[in-house]
């Protein structure tokens, strides 16, 4: 799961989620303190109350393939050697969907399909999320 590949620069609340991750070693989703409704991406409100009491907690990485696509062809030169590479849209265990990379081969990835996500951490301001086939 190594990764030389571009990547962005967040800020404000995609940082405080990057962040987070890279501090506990694992992936974190935004969490209301007042009710326990996870989030993701992460808000100033909770959508289920309305709270501003929010920290980012670790997960359990337990998900399942909500969807995914195989992509035939990049445009990133950092991708290019990958095709066909396989994003998935997992659906966590705590509720919140994600977009993960996976090196599982296409026709290893079926909707419905149990996944453990876990974190790259590349540095404190940026992680990868990654899909693997549950154990």
């Amino acid at each position: 799961m190594s990764s030389i590949k571009p990547r962005v620069q967040p800020d404000d609340l995609d940082l405080a989620f990057y962040q987070a991750t890279a501090e506990a070693g694992q992936l974190c989703l935004q969490h209301c303190e007042d009710c326990g409704q996870w989030t993701h991406p992460a808000r100033y409100y909770c959508p289920a109350c309305s709270s501003e009491n929010f920290a980012f907690r670790p997960i359990s990485g337990a998900a399942e393939v909500h969807s995914f696509t195989v992509s035939h062809f990049s445009v990133e030169s950092a991708w290019k050697d990958r095709v066909p590479y396989v994003t998935i849209v997992a659906e966590t265990e705590e509720g919140p969907r994600l977009v993960a990379r996976t090196e599982l081969a296409p026709d290893a990835v079926a909707i419905g399909q149990r996944i453990r996500l876990k974190a790259e951490v590349i540095d404190p301001e940026f992680s990868y999320v990654w899909a693997e086939r549950a154990a």
